[in-house]
């Protein structure tokens, strides 16, 4: 009995029918190249990667005005012959000040893959002393800030592993993992080596 009050009200008889689950989206196999779980050893000397590239990336995307630039140089971690330096500024002002480099997985940086078999990001990094982030961007969080995990780049070459479980991500549609300077004004520079997505 239905009625806006208990003095007046009306029978109806209710059809509650099942309902089928939606059919789960069939997502695209991986991006050729992502199979060994390599991304990048620069030591061809090139800002090159296995699958998708490298693109410096700053807070100017959201009419910030800080810089970020990518070189590859000798020297890499464990006697290799290349990394990637990336140097620049983080100049305050924007609601979130950032820059640094930006893998991104596919043929062009707003495209989303398919990584979910990957598990981990693990990479190499030395630099300045300062605390920088690696970031994971999602087509499922996009225009939204990203979850982040903090590293320090020192002196001496150190190894980071981050599950990807960290960045609240199974894979299934990454855009972009990016190494970044955050919130903390000035000119920076670290270097970045043997980035795989296992």
């Amino acid at each position: 009995m239905v009625g806006p009050s208990s003095v007046d009200t009306q029978k109806l008889t209710l059809t509650v029918e099942a309902q089928r689950p939606a059919a789960r989206r069939e997502l695209p196999a991986p991006p050729p190249g992502s199979e060994s779980g390599l991304v990048s050893d620069f030591d061809d000397l090139k800002v090159s990667a296995r699958y998708g590239g490298w693109i410096p990336t700053s807070d100017q995307q959201r009419g910030g005005k800080s810089t970020a630039s990518l070189a590859a140089v000798r020297g890499g971690a464990n006697h290799s012959a290349g990394a990637l330096r990336v140097a620049g500024e983080v100049v305050a002002g924007a609601d979130f000040a950032w820059a640094g480099a930006l893998f991104h997985p596919g043929a062009s940086p707003a495209e989303a893959v398919n990584l979910s078999a990957k598990h981990t990001i693990s990479f190499w990094a030395r630099g300045d002393g300062g605390s920088y982030s690696v970031a994971v961007l999602t087509e499922s969080n996009s225009g939204q800030i990203p979850q982040v995990q903090a590293f320090a780049a020192g002196p001496e070459w150190k190894q980071f592993t981050f599950p990807l479980s960290d960045f609240e991500t199974d894979g299934h549609d990454i855009t972009g993992v990016g190494f970044l300077r955050a919130q903390e004004p000035g000119r920076f520079a670290f270097e970045i080596d043997q980035v795989e997505i296992r």
